[in-house]
């Protein structure tokens, strides 16, 4: 009797479709052309709808570890949260949104090279991941590499001209280096 409930677990697993979105999903095309197109009231449930498709692996488990490491990272839980992270960065490495999250992580616990890696390898996957991509200018400016930082923040924008944070950051760098060549 257990073999034959093993065996139905284990057909079932594999006959059931996985649902694959993440960063390879199709339609972020489509809704990153309406997040550059729409009104900031519109971009805010877009940006949502997006970081809903980057934060769903392909594999259930790795979703499931991810969910779990977000709950660790949200409740300040930062050494659950790092080590659940490397579970779904070693399991899945061309999950964008799992390097997104141990980054965020390793900045949180201030390992400030671990965290630019993280953000650096999520954004070799997917090149659009504009929160990402304003964390990565968050590190810079921290640094005092202004440009490089503007450029970022820039490159954001370009994804998501609605993203209020890498707006501020944009424009107080623009301001400070006004006089340099931008």
């Amino acid at each position: 009797m257990r073999f034959l409930l093993s065996v139905f677990l284990v057909l079932n697993f594999f006959l059931i479709p996985v649902s694959v979105a993440d960063q390879n999903d199709p339609s972020l095309d489509a809704l990153f052309q309406e997040l550059r197109d729409g009104t900031a009231l519109d971009a805010e449930e877009t940006s949502q709808r997006i970081l809903e498709i980057w934060s769903t692996a392909s594999s259930p488990t790795v979703t499931l570890l991810y969910q779990r490491a977000y709950k660790a990272a949200m409740a300040n839980d930062m050494d659950v949260a790092r080590e659940l992270t490397a579970h779904v960065t070693g399991l899945a490495p061309n999950f964008a949104q799992g390097w997104v999250l141990q980054a965020t992580v390793y900045l949180n616990l201030e390992q400030y090279e671990l965290a630019y890696d993280g953000y650096q390898k999520a954004l070799e996957l997917e090149p659009r991941h504009f929160i990402a991509t304003t964390d990565l200018a968050d590190i810079l400016k921290a640094n005092g590499e202004d440009r490089a930082a503007f450029d970022l923040y820039q490159q954001a924008l370009k994804w998501n001209p609605h993203y209020a944070h890498a707006r501020r950051q944009a424009a107080e760098l623009r301001e400070s280096l006004s006089g340099s060549e931008i």
